[in-house]
């Protein structure tokens, strides 16, 4: 009898992929027993944001040369209140969901990043340019859309789909079958977004979603070192055609004319400024139009002329302690899969960190990316608190014993995560 091409698709000897490895389709996802959600995450999450807020009404009349600062407050009080309805909505759907509509997310992300140089260079509305850039939308009064972050969220749910598969057939470092097709699809996704959209922090950022994605799945180091070394080549190809990034590379390694260091010069003497306690609320002199984007990029840099090196240094520890709460969850989580996505949202987030503070302390060239909940920006903002919606939600299917990702076995953990996790929660509800 003849085999339908299901079945011979999903033979884990098949030389084809099975068409369920790309849709993310396939059984059901294996939860741990419900109970209450790291709360820890939403209210790093909102403290953040709030420090971001009182951050920009503080320099608002700097900005605008005036003392209106309504447009700030409510321009981003508005994504600040849609974020957190987003983040309440996505902590509400069906983990199953994210799963199933992974690749579709990604293909209509990638169609946008796609389509919107395209329509810039024809010069067909909203698209957006900007110095030579596309990277919005621009919907009026409504403000700007950046396809860019939507690609980060549908690349993070797309390839913890793929890799899942593969973990599940014990393939997750075959290079035919696991390794070319996703670093294949992380390459489309570059060009699009660091050659077509001119955004090299971003593509930086999908890099460090899908390396730390292959980490937690398994990949050898040796397979993840000749992957590095393929990206970091495309990488330097990227930076040497392209002068603003050569001229970028010129003023880290002090080489740069006057021009090109004038934003990283600006950023130093706010951090200078700042001292040990800052300036104060409210008096910053740097963004009175000397730092170039203070609201956006360089909002780390006015951070520590109003608060200082205490204030730098909180703000290091909030970031810090909410990562932290987010990658611990990957070893408690029984499904490849979610554990896939939490190590996904985690580089996201970690890359943004660490670029912006780099770029903002010259330990590394500038790259143009903004700081996580803090930096004026709805569509940054909105996805943001998306994807800690999701790691919220997984995290009420967190086990109290520790879980050896590649064994697929359980190891003792600390003895009183029992308790952390929720089962004297349910014993409590039960009356005992």
């Amino acid at each position: 009898m003849r085999r339908s091409a299901v079945e011979r698709s999903s033979n884990s000897g098949s030389k084809n992929f099975a068409l369920s490895d790309f849709l993310n389709s396939g059984e059901k996802l294996k939860l741990g027993r419900k109970h209450r959600p790291d709360y820890l995450i939403a209210v790093l999450m909102i403290v953040l944001a709030l420090i971001g807020l009182i951050t920009l009404f503080s320099i608002a009349p700097a900005i605008t040369m005036s003392s209106d600062t309504s447009l700030f407050m409510w321009r981003q009080g508005i994504f600040l209140i849609a974020g957190l309805i987003t983040f309440f909505i996505v902590s509400r759907v069906p983990l199953d969901f994210w799963r199933r509509r992974g690749t579709i997310i990604f293909v209509l992300a990638l169609i946008l990043c796609f389509i919107l140089p395209i329509m810039g260079w024809i010069g067909i509305p909203p698209a957006h340019c900007n110095l030579g850039a596309c990277r919005w939308f621009r919907f009026g009064a409504i403000g700007t859309f950046q396809p860019a972050e939507f690609l980060k969220l549908g690349i993070v749910l797309f390839t913890s789909g793929f890799l899942a598969a593969r973990i599940t057939m014990n393939k997750i470092n075959d290079w035919r079958k696991t390794l070319i097709p996703v670093f294949a699809v992380l390459f489309v996704a570059l060009f699009v977004i660091v050659v077509m959209q001119r955004d090299l922090g971003t593509g930086v950022a999908l890099v460090a979603i899908v390396l730390t994605q292959a980490i937690i799945a398994g990949v050898k180091v040796q397979k993840l070192v000749v992957i590095l070394g393929l990206i970091a080549g495309l990488g330097v190809v990227s930076i040497a055609i392209a002068p603003h990034r050569l001229a970028r590379i010129a003023t880290f390694i002090g080489q740069g004319d006057e021009v090109a260091n004038y934003h990283i010069n600006q950023a130093m003497i706010a951090l200078g400024s700042g001292g040990f306690s800052g300036r104060g609320l409210g008096q910053s002199v740097q963004a009175f139009g000397w730092l170039p984007e203070a609201i956006h990029d360089s909002i780390f840099a006015i951070i520590g002329e109003m608060f200082g090196f205490v204030g730098l240094l909180g703000i290091l520890i909030l970031f810090a302690i909410l990562l932290k709460r987010i990658i611990e969850k990957v070893d408690f989580l029984e499904s490849p899969y979610l554990r896939l996505v939490v190590a996904g949202i985690f580089g996201w987030i970690m890359a943004h960190v660490v670029l912006n503070v780099g770029a903002m302390t010259r330990v590394i060239p500038l790259t143009g990316i903004t700081l996580p909940l803090v930096s004026l920006g709805g569509t940054s903002l909105l996805f943001v608190m998306a994807s800690l919606g999701i790691v919220f939600a997984i995290s009420r299917y967190t086990v109290h014993r520790k879980i050896d990702i590649q064994k697929g076995v359980e190891e003792d953990a600390d003895p009183m995560r029992r308790r952390r996790v929720g089962r004297s929660h349910y014993a409590n509800r039960r009356g005992r």
